[in-house]
């Protein structure tokens, strides 16, 4: 990795400012991520207000585990989906 595709950018959670070094094709991805987990956040401190602030950190970082989790098992399921498709296609050719 060139030190010209690596560059500096200041994201912002829970009121701290972080300086992260990340590769400039990731920035977009980096961008999102901090909506998210300040959208969660934000909800969290709403719906659970006589929470602590480091039960409500855990919290979101369980939501996140959770989205994460799911968009893992929606992959795995992808190639089978796929595959099923291919023989669909294969099966609707044969019997014309």
């Amino acid at each position: 990795m060139k030190n010209s595709d690596v560059f500096t950018i200041n994201i912002l959670l829970n009121g701290v400012r972080m300086p992260l070094k990340i590769r400039r094709e990731d920035e977009e991805i980096y961008r999102n991520a901090e909506k998210i987990v300040n959208k969660y956040l934000e909800q969290y401190r709403t719906q659970f207000s006589q929470r602590s602030m480091e039960e409500i950190l855990t919290l979101v970082a369980f939501q996140v585990a959770v989205v994460l989790a799911k968009q893992n098992k929606n992959q795995d399921i992808n190639p089978l989906a796929e595959k099923i498709e291919e023989l669909n296609k294969e099966l609707k050719e044969l019997l014309v």
